[in-house]
């Protein structure tokens, strides 16, 4: 006989096991795909390994009923993207089957209202399905905030969000902040930014790594007297201060040690900690 502690648990699978017999769990065995799920490959025109592969990535988060999944694709099917964009689309992102066809219809009609290139938006809600996640009014007080940054250059803000989708969904506050440091006080123009995922990074990371680099002088303003088309600085890309780890960025980008850079973060931190907190004091007084 079974010790208890064992037959617990063999009782314990056996239950999941049965309650995990739905179209959103694929069964273990090779090759062997449930009915329900060969089902709706064939009614979507999908191939059923593809549509089992992503239930089973997301066995827990894709529990829609097959009306959902055909709505979903029907409806952006309307926009000219293919079926195996859309559930590309799924796969990385399985909360856009929660969107009821309403909100969806809103915020397709801010994407395509706001006159980007057909084929750069579609690319970019291919590879960023979040895109499709935003409220319609949240959508349009957001993007013309952020074309202010980027010269009105509607192309320079599609991959901004390729690279940085959180600038749709962050703090305006926050996110204002962090662009206005890299533009005013890195003097990083838009073309320099976009193509970075900085404005994914923490504030407190990109003060704390361009301040290291002024002190150490391999950091420069601009001469303002100097026509900016024609002035090369010598300093280090956006792309090279901000996409590396610690350590590339100690090593290869300040030519210190993972040490030195160590110790100016933990002492610029509480510098940084002092001056949020005299900001918030500064904001609650007014207030």
């Amino acid at each position: 006989m079974l010790p208890m502690r064992i037959l617990r648990t063999c009782y314990t699978c056996r239950l999941k096991t049965l309650s995990c017999r739905s179209m959103t769990i694929v069964t273990s065995k090779t090759n062997v795909i449930p009915e329900d799920i060969q089902k709706l490959s064939k009614e979507l025109n999908l191939n059923n390994e593809e549509l089992a592969k992503v239930f089973n990535n997301h066995q827990n988060k894709l529990r829609y009923s097959k009306k959902q999944w055909l709505k979903f694709f029907d409806y952006l099917s309307q926009y000219d993207f293919k079926k195996s964009q859309i559930l590309e689309m799924i796969d990385s992102n399985p909360d856009l089957l929660r969107v009821n066809n309403s909100n969806l219809h809103k915020c397709m009609s801010v994407w395509t209202n706001l006159r980007f290139d057909d084929q750069k938006l579609k690319q970019l809600i291919v590879n960023q399905p979040c895109c499709l996640l935003l409220d319609d009014k949240d959508l349009l007080s957001r993007i013309p905030k952020l074309l202010a940054y980027v010269g009105n250059k509607r192309n320079w803000l599609l991959e901004l969000i390729s690279y940085s989708p959180n600038v749709l969904f962050d703090s305006w506050t926050h996110l204002e902040a962090k662009l206005d440091y890299v533009m005013l006080n890195m003097e990083f123009g838009p073309t320099q930014f976009v193509t970075t995922n900085v404005m994914s990074s923490k504030l407190f990371d990109i003060k704390c790594r361009h301040s290291f680099l002024v002190k150490l002088g391999m950091f420069k303003p601009r001469d303002p007297k100097a026509e900016k088309s024609n002035q090369i600085t010598g300093n280090p890309s956006l792309k090279r201060i901000m996409e590396t780890n610690d350590k590339q960025f100690a090593v290869k980008v300040a030519g210190v040690t993972t040490e030195e850079f160590v110790v100016y973060k933990k002492i610029f931190e509480k510098q940084f900690d002092e001056n949020e907190d005299d900001s918030d004091q500064e904001e609650f007084n007014l207030d």
